[in-house]
């Protein structure tokens, strides 16, 4: 778990319940951020401890690699079981104590619908936390189980938007990944443990050669979507605002 602030806040925070979920759902958009000159960050809930493949520490440093590879600039795990992240309140705090530290302004969290538990329970878990990291009188008198939390000054992102890669459903935008393409799908190999061909999990992953395809396959229908070659999927709760008209990009007809 993260200890110290960071000395500048980071622009964008992805939150995911298990290591190498953002790299499948949003790994380019971070790769796009980071060449923008932006400041990004991973948070991964759990350890990935119940995983069909592969350990807590092999998917640790594997890790490390994919982050290096998406160049990103902070990455931590925190100590919620795999297999059980529930909003509780002592989950919230561990959260928000992040929040607080990286003070992001945008915050990706994953769709709050979807096959995995851990997924959707990390969408409400992530959105609560925010909230509970801007409250002011949040301090020791509230606290149970991370005291840190409130030893530092409040925070909430300006944004928080959902990747919706996970669940079928129309995005409200997005990213344009047609350049990054390659550099995502490394970091997503990047995770030897789980995508190389192996009889723990034979029926449930994909074999190795298949997984390209699968994987170019969304990427090509989300960018169908917006007019280019490669894209990842958003959604927002928010009604967007527009000052331009002249401005607003993706062809009608």
């Amino acid at each position: 778990m993260p200890t110290l602030a960071t000395s500048v806040p980071l622009d964008v925070l992805a939150i995911a319940a298990h290591r190498d979920d953002v790299e499948q759902t949003c790994g380019g958009t971070l790769l796009k951020m980071a060449q923008h000159g932006r400041r990004t960050g991973i948070l991964d809930l759990t350890q990935g401890e119940m995983g069909t493949r592969g350990t807590a520490e092999e998917r640790a440093q594997e890790a490390v690699e994919a982050a290096r590879i998406l160049r990103v600039s902070w990455r931590q795990a925190l100590d919620i079981p795999d297999g059980r992240v529930e909003n509780t309140w002592e989950n919230r705090l561990k959260v928000a104590r992040v929040i607080r530290e990286q003070r992001p302004r945008v915050l990706i969290l994953p769709y709050w619908k979807g096959r995995h538990p851990d997924h959707y329970n990390a969408s409400t878990l992530g959105y609560e936390a925010c909230f509970l990291a801007g409250l002011t009188k949040l301090d020791s008198s509230h606290v149970s189980a991370d005291a840190g939390a409130t030893k530092l000054p409040p925070h909430r992102p300006f944004k928080i938007i959902y990747a919706t890669l996970y669940y079928d459903v129309r995005p409200t935008f997005v990213v344009d990944i047609t350049e990054l393409f390659e550099a995502r799908f490394q970091a997503l190999m990047a995770y030897k443990s789980q995508f190389s061909d192996q009889e723990a999990g034979k029926d449930l992953f994909p074999a190795q050669a298949e997984i390209r395809a699968r994987i170019e396959a969304m990427a090509r229908f989300y960018g169908l979507l917006g007019g280019v070659t490669y894209a990842e999927p958003f959604l927002q709760k928010e009604v967007g605002l527009v000052d331009d008209l002249m401005l607003i990009p993706v062809k009608s007809i």
